[in-house]
Order: structure tokens, then C-alpha cells, then sequence
């Protein structure tokens, strides 16, 4: 079962987003997936956010790919560096902010991809009209240019 504060790192080296993450409180008590590797870190020792920063840092990810369509990931493989804990601490600080800014930043694309298809969609249902303003800037533009 995972526990809060346990690193995540996907087993198959494919697709987008982040190889490797901490679990949280949406997390603890779930079952492990038979695609995911668990890594759970003696808070004393190692920072969470630190061994998930290196251990899911792309060429990290790919020296310890096997497979040639589909890539897995052997843990045993992985590379993290010995730093002193207050070391790792304000790389795991790090790692956090980086995490924070992939995740708004993929929140920010699916909220701008709900309201193009929500504008689409009222365009092309009737719901909404083009402005003339922008018809007008089209033109403007020429018949050749693609916006």
C-alpha cells in the first residue's frame, strides 16, 4: 500500500509528463499499480522530493531503459548522488517548485483546451457569432496569410 511520502516512479518509459513523484494524501492507502515502482525513503536519511527530482530526471529515465518499443524502467538501474541531507533537502525544495509548475502548467493547457472546445463548439452550434472586429483583422491580414 503506498504511504504518504513514498516516491512513484513509473515503470514504462513512455508518454508525457513526470517519470517519478511523492505521494499524498489522494494517495496513501491506494494499491500499487503493476506499472508503477515504489521507492519509500527513511524521511531521517533522504528527502522524498530530492530521490524523486534524480530519479526521474530524463537521463536518469533513459540509462536505466530497457526494450526497444516498449520501454521499462529498471529500478535497480537508477543513479542518485550522496548529499549531505540539508543538501538534498534544498534540492528537494527544488524539485517541488518544479513539480508545482508542471502541474499548473498541464492544468493550464486542459482548461485552455476545454474553452477552445467549448468556443468551437458554440460557433459551430449556433450559440455564438464571429465579432466583425476579427473578420475584419483577418482580411486585413490577406488571403494567403493562415491566421
Amino acid at each position: 500500500m503506498i504511504a504518504v511520502g513514498d516516491v512513484l516512479v513509473r515503470a514504462l518509459a513512455s508518454g508525457g509528463g513526470a517519470m517519478a513523484r511523492v505521494a499524498d494524501e489522494g494517495d496513501a492507502g491506494a494499491l500499487l499499480g503493476p506499472h508503477v515502482h515504489l521507492f519509500r525513503p527513511d524521511p531521517r536519511r533522504l528527502d522524498a522530493w530530492f530521490l524523486a527530482g534524480f530519479l526521474g530526471a530524463e537521463e536518469n529515465i533513459a540509462g536505466a531503459s530497457t526494450g526497444s518499443t516498449v520501454l521499462s524502467v529498471s529500478p535497480g538501474r537508477l543513479r542518485v548522488p550522496l548529499l549531505p541531507l540539508e543538501e538534498q533537502r534544498r534540492y528537494g525544495e527544488a524539485f517541488r517548485h518544479v513539480h508545482a509548475l508542471r502541474a499548473e502548467a498541464q492544468r493550464a493547457t486542459r482548461l485552455a483546451e476545454e474553452t477552445a472546445g467549448l468556443l468551437a463548439g458554440g460557433l459551430t452550434g449556433g450559440q455564438l457569432l464571429p465579432s466583425r472586429e476579427a473578420a475584419a483583422k483577418v482580411r486585413g491580414k490577406g488571403a494567403d496569410s493562415p491566421h
